[in-house]
């Protein structure tokens, strides 16, 4: 890829004829191409069992890739392990199971906070406590006893201990009330902002499209549509063909 003037840009993360699936002879991701600049922030849209879940897990290194190649920051990681992606600056969170509910707040982030050096990780929890209050209140609380909001934070924390550069996440406002998933899509926000590259799955379609840099939507496996939020969210032949009759009207589209 390379910017008006000749200057070459190497994309943040880059997949080529992505091929993944739990089953090799039945893949669930076919043939997907998509790059993602760094900073910019990627929503993953399209109807249910499009493939956006199986697709951002095999990036992850949760499915197995079965052909393709998966490149962050220029460097193949296709092979790469789980744990490995996320020491090579990918964090990935998932839509559930994403915290130790019977482990407190501070336990989680210890955990999770097991790949830096052992004299970096009290400071590093000391910052993300200044960057989600919340938390801070009581770190002492059990997980499981936070509220959806305050777990999803805590799950994004875990996320960030490790300084990603790259931060994945499957459905961040499953389950959440309207002014919850504000709160949290603002969060977002201000991560992006910080310079962390975010890719966004998600079904609440106009939020997503407000705080998004691009759309990028998955049909059957592939890549059928994409361009910039907010021309898609003014799109109404896109978002019937590929979003379905709810998902329109959530994005204001008639």
């Amino acid at each position: 890829m390379t910017l008006a003037g000749g200057t070459n840009l190497v994309p943040a993360l880059q997949m080529r004829s992505l091929m993944a699936g739990y089953e090799p002879d039945m893949p669930i991701v076919r043939g997907v191409d998509l790059s993602v600049l760094k900073g910019e922030l990627v929503v993953l849209l399209g109807p249910n069992g499009a493939g956006k879940s199986t697709f951002v897990k095999a990036i992850a290194g949760l499915v197995p890739i079965h052909s393709g190649t998966v490149h962050l920051d220029g460097q193949d990681i296709t092979a790469v392990p789980a744990h490995g992606k996320i020491g090579r600056g990918l964090a990935f969170v998932p839509q559930t199971e994403n915290i130790f509910a019977t482990m407190s707040i501070h336990e989680n982030l210890l955990l999770a906070a097991a790949m830096a050096p052992k004299s970096e990780r009290e400071r590093r929890i000391a910052t993300l406590f200044e960057r989600f209050p919340d938390l801070a209140t009581r770190p002492s609380r059990l997980a499981g006893q936070l509220s959806g909001g305050q777990r999803q934070m805590l799950a994004v924390a875990r996320a960030l201990i490790v300084h990603p550069s790259i931060l994945i996440l499957d459905e961040p406002s499953a389950g959440l009330s309207p002014k919850i998933v504000a709160e949290v899509f603002s969060m977002l926000q201000d991560i992006n902002k910080s310079g962390v590259t975010i890719i966004l799955v998600e079904q609440n379609v106009r939020a997503a499209l407000t705080i998004a840099d691009r759309a990028i939507i998955l049909v059957e496996g592939k890549l059928r549509h994409e361009g910039s939020a907010a021309t898609l969210a003014d799109d109404p032949i896109v978002a019937k063909l590929y979003l379905g009759a709810s998902a329109t009207r959530k994005a204001g589209v008639s």
